[in-house]
């Protein structure tokens, strides 16, 4: 009886053992198979997501976008085909300007149109255009050659009456004054004097008191001019003195200008001055010219207002400005415009300088 009750309790020991390794292995099996399948589930996901963005790249190509890479490339091809395409388009332009008959200081101009460009001796210079000083304003079909053959203005600004004149010198010889003023001639400005561009020397223009009377006779208005070549302030004082007394006798009505331009020559006196020294005998000059009671004014070209004198420093004054051709290229105010070197009037023999005044004096 004893040992069957300690067999049966072996017995039940071991169904005890087994029935919690069955559960254990069960458990452990689960656990088995639940981790499989988080990871068929998490597999399932991230193949679902390669799929996506396979997808979304091949959409992407497909409508014409780029990894960074290729942008890049695109990018950097395309500058190189703008700048090939900009390189041969100005070539062009300036290949047809001057197949037109333009010359290269125009065509070049053309590419700047934010700046003065200027030639001289070979180099080229650039300033840029500044709104420091007052623009002229007008446009190119402000001005048109009239049927006598002068420029007028035409612009619709009903202030502006413009004037038709002449400068003339020794150059002209004799003229006959009532030819001229017969011919449409409003004003002329008379050279008084000049001096030498290497001596230095003071001299009165030969024809200058038959220049005045003549055109003064024939009711022309007359202004006069003198060619600088004062190195400093003492010589612009003995210069404006010659110019005040050789005019005492007459009535000047228009300026007294004195005009101040770039010698060609390496020898010439003004050849070494500063843009200061041009300046201070130009200020000498117009400042004694208001103090007797005329109206001062600089006569230059385009070289003369960027190279020789700041436009900004001498804006004070009366400018009378040199360029040749329409439109003019001067962009700051004016009040005379020599517009030709080679104009015609009647009553003067050979080629003559046209002008056009926009300033009633």
């Amino acid at each position: 009886m004893s040992n069957n009750g300690d067999y049966r309790q072996r017995r039940g020991v071991r169904n005890t053992q087994n029935i919690i390794s069955i559960i254990f292995l069960s458990l452990v099996a689960l656990m088995a198979l639940s981790f499989s399948v988080v990871l068929l589930i998490r597999n399932a996901t991230l193949q679902r997501q390669e799929d996506a963005v396979r997808s979304e790249l091949e959409a992407i190509n497909s409508e014409g976008y780029y990894t960074s890479y290729e942008a890049q490339k695109l990018v950097e091809e395309a500058s190189k085909e703008a700048e090939e395409k900009t390189r041969n388009s100005i070539r062009q332009m300036i290949q047809e300007k001057l197949e037109n008959g333009e010359g290269t200081t125009s065509a070049i101009r053309s590419l700047f149109p934010d700046q003065i460009v200027v030639a001289n001796q070979g180099r080229y210079y650039f300033f840029p255009i500044t709104d420091a000083i007052e623009h002229h304003g007008f446009a190119a079909e402000d001005f048109d050659y009239g049927d006598d053959g002068y420029l007028t203005y035409v612009g619709d600004d009903s202030t502006v009456e413009s004037k038709i004149g002449v400068d003339v010198s020794r150059f002209q010889g004799e003229i006959d004054w009532k030819q001229v003023a017969d011919a449409g001639i409003d004003f002329a400005m008379v050279r008084a004097g000049f001096r030498g561009t290497t001596e230095g020397k003071l001299l009165q223009d030969d024809y200058f008191t038959d220049n005045v009377e003549g055109a003064t006779e024939n009711g022309i208005d007359v202004g006069v001019y003198f060619y600088s070549q004062a190195i400093n302030e003492d010589e612009a004082r003995e210069e404006v003195q010659m110019i005040l007394d050789l005019i005492e006798p007459y009535k000047i009505t228009y300026p007294v200008v004195i005009d101040v331009e770039y010698a060609e020559s390496d020898k010439a006196r003004t050849a070494n001055l500063t843009t200061d020294e041009y300046e201070a005998v130009v200020k000498v000059f117009c400042e004694a010219v208001k103090k007797a009671g005329y109206t001062p004014m600089i006569y230059g070209n385009v070289t003369s207002y960027t190279l020789l004198m700041d436009a900004a420093d001498v804006d004070d004054y009366d400018i009378w400005v040199a360029y040749y051709g329409l439109p003019l290229y001067y962009p700051y105010h004016f009040d005379i415009w020599q517009y030709s070197k080679s104009g015609r009037v009647d009553g003067i023999d050979g080629d003559v300088d046209l002008n056009i005044c926009i300033t009633d004096y």
